[in-house]
């Protein structure tokens, strides 16, 4: 807002009013005020030169604003461009794995002694997973690469953090264990009623909370595809289990197009649910969820994931974790040639770079394979020498 110079009517002298915006460390609105000038040019002298010295003042600030505020800042805008549940992810990274170990240092003080011991705090003593401890440093690194940007530290201290290595290797099935288990409804006697959830997964990639968020209105029998318009996420401090929006327009949804064995799966199962909503009545819950308990509840996670162990035992077939169904979607894809594009866009990977680093337990084969098609190559040019 531009500052306007007045003149006072009863003095006959010259003020203005300076909106330096909030304090970083109250968040509340400061305004200074200069008056008592004998001409507007010497009360615009008086303003460019509080202009400059609020401005220099604010830098000084910043370097000594302790990093949770300069993180709450930087998370407010970056907020626009997050979907509901990815937001929910960063506020309990931030929450429980940032704030209480680096919260209280000031932005002039990071070195990377002090980043070194968080990531060794995380490792040693939370004994987090690599997976988890990787995103939190991401957010952090964010953060401070930002920071450097403004001059307030210096990002090369973020150049030699040692992280924690990833596991190498995936856990998946192969591709005839993968039959095996989809073949459960004919295998098994008492299937668990959560096995059509299992199923979407292994066949469309689609994460644990977006398959408890399913509804039946988010499937197109007929367009043979599948909307991902909430997902089943933690909800608040409590570690409380609700639904989230994941899109408003179906510009921003992600859709995953699913086979005819799943949509046939689906139909028949829908044929159950139908029954136990008129058994039911008016104590069925209007959620309209695909995978649900007998009154038509969500799912929770924890229940969910036993159900898959037992299925997996009664199979006798190695034991993978639920997340692991996805990898398994994945790895078959990039088996059988489907462009990595198109499998980042079934797994709603942010890039086409993150599928290919996911899945690089895949790429030797493919190489192997890419070098013999050369060799076939030459071995037909050789031939076509001959004649």
């Amino acid at each position: 807002m531009m500052t306007v110079i007045r003149k006072d009517m009863k003095t006959g002298k010259y003020f203005f009013v300076l909106d330096i915006g909030r304090d970083p460390m109250t968040g509340k609105r400061k305004q200074l005020k200069r008056r008592g000038f004998n001409s507007k040019r010497e009360a615009k002298l008086a303003l460019a030169k509080l202009q400059l010295e609020v401005s220099k003042e604010k830098e000084l600030s910043l370097f000594k604003l302790p990093f949770q505020k300069y993180l709450s800042q930087w998370f407010e805008a970056k907020k626009i461009k997050l979907k509901p549940s990815t937001i929910q992810n960063y506020e309990e990274q931030i929450r429980y794995n940032i704030v209480p170990y680096i919260g209280d240092v000031r932005m002039d003080e990071f070195s990377e002694s002090i980043i070194q011991t968080y990531i060794q705090k995380l490792h040693k003593g939370r004994k987090l997973s690599p997976a988890t401890i990787r995103a939190a440093y991401g957010i952090v690194a964010e953060v401070l690469y930002k920071a450097s940007q403004k001059g307030i530290l210096n990002k090369s201290m973020l150049d030699d953090i040692s992280l924690p290595r990833m596991p190498k290797k995936l856990r998946v099935w192969t591709a005839d264990e993968m039959l095996l288990f989809l073949d459960a409804p004919r295998r098994v006697l008492n299937l668990t009623r959560h096995f059509i959830g299992f199923s979407i997964s292994a066949q469309t990639g689609m994460r644990m909370g977006e398959v408890l968020g399913l509804r039946w209105s988010d499937i197109d029998f007929e367009g043979k595809r599948i909307f991902i318009r909430q997902t089943l996420s933690k909800i608040g401090e409590d570690s409380l289990y609700g639904f989230v929006d994941e899109g408003k327009t179906n510009a921003a949804l992600r859709v995953v197009y699913v086979p005819d064995a799943l949509l046939s799966s689906l139909r028949v199962h829908r044929e159950h649910i139908i029954r136990e909503r008129a058994v039911m009545a008016d104590e069925y819950l209007p959620y309209d969820l695909v995978v649900c308990t007998k009154n038509g509840n969500w799912v929770h996670p924890n229940n969910f994931r036993r159900a898959f162990k037992v299925t997996v035992q009664q199979l006798g077939i190695p034991e993978i974790r639920l997340h692991d169904l996805r990898h398994t979607h994945a790895t078959f894809l990039m088996e059988n040639k489907v462009n990595p594009k198109i499998i980042q866009e079934r797994l709603g990977h942010k890039n086409v770079t993150v599928t290919l680093n996911t899945y690089s337990h895949v790429l030797p084969s493919m190489q192997l394979e890419a070098a013999g098609t050369f060799d076939e190559l030459f071995k037909s040019s050789d031939h076509s020498g001959d004649q």
